[in-house]
């Protein structure tokens, strides 16, 4: 079994949530968002979900974060001395539904390499090419 955690600093990982539930339906069950707010503090937000994760050892978290170096990420870091725990940065929700259609099982090495690339590859500079013969408008 997996699970999902989404965690960012303010309300991004609550909006990634909901686009995903707009495409693919209800993911109460295996994605949750966390949420870091001004005041707060980052080794405080993560204990929470270490409690969890550390009595949970049959199922896999897949944490995914905003900013790689961030708060959040590195508190979030602490997780990974877990073998069930694999912590992404840089989150988008092209890497959420990648790993909500496509991966299955537990992630492999391979599939951490292909998850990273299908990710990387949803961020593109997008244009309209015109023809110099063409109206614009």
């Amino acid at each position: 079994m997996r699970k999902i955690l989404l965690a960012s600093h303010g309300d991004f990982s609550k909006g990634l949530l909901d686009s995903a539930k707009m495409i693919v339906g209800d993911l109460a069950s295996c994605v949750t968002s966390y949420s870091l707010y001004p005041g707060e503090n980052a080794a405080e937000y993560v204990k929470s979900i270490e409690d969890i994760v550390a009595n949970d050892k049959e199922t896999e978290y897949v944490i995914l974060s905003d900013l790689y170096g961030a708060s959040v990420c590195t508190a979030m870091l602490r997780l990974t001395i877990y073998p069930n725990v694999k912590l992404f940065s840089g989150m988008n929700l092209n890497m959420l539904l990648e790993l909500l259609t496509r991966f299955s099982d537990s992630l492999s090495d391979e599939d951490v390499k292909q998850l990273v690339e299908e990710s990387k590859a949803g961020v593109t500079n997008v244009t309209i090419e015109i023809n110099e013969e063409e109206e614009v408008f």
